[in-house]
């Protein structure tokens, strides 16, 4: 009798191994032997305060920092690496990267339409009418307007500009977002909303999520799984809701201390949070 052999398990969407970095010949630890997998659709969240770490492993995964030991894995094939147009094109075919500041990564000398009409241009090659629709499209789905899409970078708000970094970045139809501190600038209400964008935007299309954060409440919010990482080392990692829930890991512990809440006593976080260093120098 024939034994059906078990459907092949796909392997993850992107996937890091033991990724290692220092800096200053070795005298700051950035990243320190860091494993972790993001599923087609899923959402990751890295966190931690600054010099953590979080920032430069994200650079590595999207390409524009070098590890020193380790491998990103893109559905089980190492990454293409290094910055030549090659290799740029490759990984912009699988992800993208929405900064802090939008400003930074916009030309102003283009308006949101304008912007939009290049990326797509550029990665899928549509034009005319096709690329219109195209830019419609995303327009809509970032919930700009006419009016704004017209608007140069300097003429809209925060929060607009962070609505066209996203789109721009969906333009180049990726199958992962890289977020780092993508909301960290913006007023809590505009937090709010640029948070749920992003919860509908994964929903509709299936693009999955790496969000880089020192807050926990946002990546409470919008991530499946979480890792946690303190001067370069994960310290704790799992299911969001679990970890966030009943942490392990002092550090952890201090991070969710930390957030503001009714009964919340900064004076004994500042004493928890200077006995946690001084033990952990």
């Amino acid at each position: 009798m024939n034994r059906q052999s078990a459907p092949a398990v796909p392997p993850p969407l992107v996937e890091a191994r033991g990724l290692s970095k220092t800096y200053n010949h070795g005298a700051l630890v950035a990243a320190d032997d860091i494993s972790f997998s993001i599923e087609s659709g899923g959402a990751l969240g890295i966190v931690g305060e600054s010099g953590s770490g979080k920032t430069t492993v994200s650079r590595i995964v999207a390409g524009l920092e070098r590890s020193d030991g380790g491998a990103v894995l893109i559905a089980g094939d190492p990454a293409p690496v290094g910055r030549g147009h090659r290799a740029r094109m490759l990984r912009a075919k699988v992800m993208q990267m929405v900064f802090q500041d939008p400003y930074q990564s916009l030309d102003p000398r283009q308006s949101a339409r304008e912007a939009l009409a290049e990326i797509i241009t550029l990665h899928t090659g549509l034009r005319g009418r096709e690329r219109t629709a195209r830019v419609g499209d995303l327009l809509d789905q970032v919930g700009l307007d006419a009016a704004a899409s017209a608007r140069m970078p300097r003429d809209l708000s925060g929060g607009q500009r962070q609505r066209v970094a996203i789109a721009r970045a969906l333009a180049a139809e990726p199958k992962l977002l890289i977020l780092d501190e993508a909301v960290a600038a913006l007023d809590v209400s505009i937090q709010a909303q640029i948070l749920r964008l992003l919860d509908a935007i994964r929903r509709e299309t299936g693009v999955a999520l790496m969000f880089v954060s020192h807050d926990l409440e946002v990546v409470r919010w919008i991530t499946d799984d979480v890792l946690v990482m303190f001067r370069g080392r994960a310290v704790e990692a799992g299911r969001t809701a679990e970890v966030l829930a009943e942490p392990e890991h002092a550090y952890t512990r201090l991070l969710l201390d930390s957030v503001p809440s009714p009964d919340w006593d900064p004076r004994a976080v500042s004493i928890a949070r200077r006995e946690f260093l001084t033990a952990n120098v």
